[in-house]
């Protein structure tokens, strides 16, 4: 039930979402920007809707506030332009592209769950300044491989001059298989929540889904 009336009360909004301007990013997040948010991940995430309310509104349709808003945990927020292109690839035919939230079937719904429990570090703080160059590995809550390292350089290319970031990356090989890692760079890093930690990841070079 909780469910139905989710999807309800969003299926005017994905109509407008179907369309490029609803998804792209209305604003900018400072890459070295570190933090106390004073406030729950889901509700940071609600704070900034013009960057997050997509992704707020898949994280309700599919049950994982909890989650998400886990003691201890690590949050990597794809951004709404992340999953618009995930919808583009998914639904190539824009006469065929679901209009509401409720129009996408349920074996894709189940899949965009699968999708967003990769995003989900449990029990486990991940910041900055506790990684390195060489990897360190965790499992996310969908039970993926997750690799972290940290990188430097500048805008020209230097390595180990200018600025630190995270760079995210997931295993997308097949189980018992070759390990196959897609990479992110995690855009803003180390915004403490009440409840764990949240990375905001790039949108210009990344798909919701690591497709």
């Amino acid at each position: 039930m909780k469910l139905i009336i989710a999807m309800a009360l969003v299926s005017v909004v994905f109509t407008t979402g179907c369309s490029k301007d609803y998804f792209a990013d209305g604003g900018t997040l400072n890459p070295d920007e570190t933090t106390t948010l004073g406030m729950s991940t889901m509700d940071y995430l609600k704070s900034r809707p013009e960057v997050f309310d997509t992704l707020v509104t898949l994280i309700n349709l599919t049950g994982l506030e909890a989650a998400v808003n886990a003691n201890g945990s690590t949050f990597l927020a794809p951004k709404n332009y992340s999953i618009h292109n995930f919808f583009n690839l998914v639904y190539p035919d824009p006469e065929k592209r679901p209009k509401t939230f409720s129009g996408i079937p349920a074996e894709d719904m189940e899949k965009i769950e699968a999708i967003l429990k990769n995003y989900i570090i449990p029990d486990k703080q991940i910041v900055r300044s506790e990684l390195a160059t060489i990897y360190s590995y965790d499992t996310t809550y969908g039970g993926a491989k997750a690799r972290f390292n940290i990188v430097q350089d500048d805008y020209l290319g230097n390595v180990n001059m200018g600025a630190k970031y995270i760079i995210f990356s997931l295993n997308k090989g097949m189980p018992g298989g070759t390990e196959l890692y897609q990479s992110v760079q995690v855009e803003t890093a180390d915004l403490r929540s009440t409840n764990g930690i949240v990375h905001v990841l790039a949108a210009d070079s990344h798909i919701f889904g690591f497709n």
